[in-house]
């Protein structure tokens, strides 16, 4: 598989062929794009259709879930609207890390939102919500808890998506 990325990646920054106006392999999208299409896949993912209409796909929990780490991560990255979500995680880390549960850190927090992700089966909405808490929560207390967030950036970059 490896060796597939690298020809993709030799393909996507060879010289521009006829029609092709660049070397980005996604062409112009940017964090901002990505946190949009990431917000779209999961309300389209995980709404139920009103009327006759049909949905093509429903994801599952654990899908929703990692659509919602990587759109958390891309809203940290594209700043401007979407930094609610950051707000929204710095708000959930401080009822932890505020005092009420003794010397918690947000190491701590990390851990119990990877546990309630590990360990319990959540709705597809619900899954979406606690993946775009958690990404937000992982990326501030670095550490291990930040390599979801150096991945979702890295493969972004690599595919010329920021």
């Amino acid at each position: 598989m490896f060796e597939h990325v690298q020809t993709v990646m030799a393909i996507a920054e060879a010289a521009p062929a006829e029609g092709f106006t660049g070397g980005k392999l996604l062409g112009s999208v940017g964090a901002g794009g990505l946190a949009l299409v990431g917000t779209a896949a999961l309300v389209g993912g995980i709404r139920e259709p009103k009327g006759q209409s049909k949905i093509r796909y429903k994801l599952s929990s654990t899908q929703a879930t990692l659509i919602g780490i990587g759109a958390g991560t891309c809203y940290a990255a594209a700043g401007s609207i979407w930094t609610a979500t950051g707000d929204l995680s710095q708000a959930f880390a401080s009822i932890f890390t505020g005092g009420a549960f003794g010397a918690a850190g947000l190491g701590a927090v990390s851990g119990l939102l990877g546990a309630f992700l590990y360990f319990r089966e959540l709705s597809p909405g619900r899954g979406a919500l606690a993946g775009i808490l958690a990404a937000g929560v992982w990326s501030q207390a670095g550490g291990i808890w930040g390599v979801p967030e150096a991945l979702v950036l890295t493969t972004a970059g690599a595919l010329g998506a920021m």
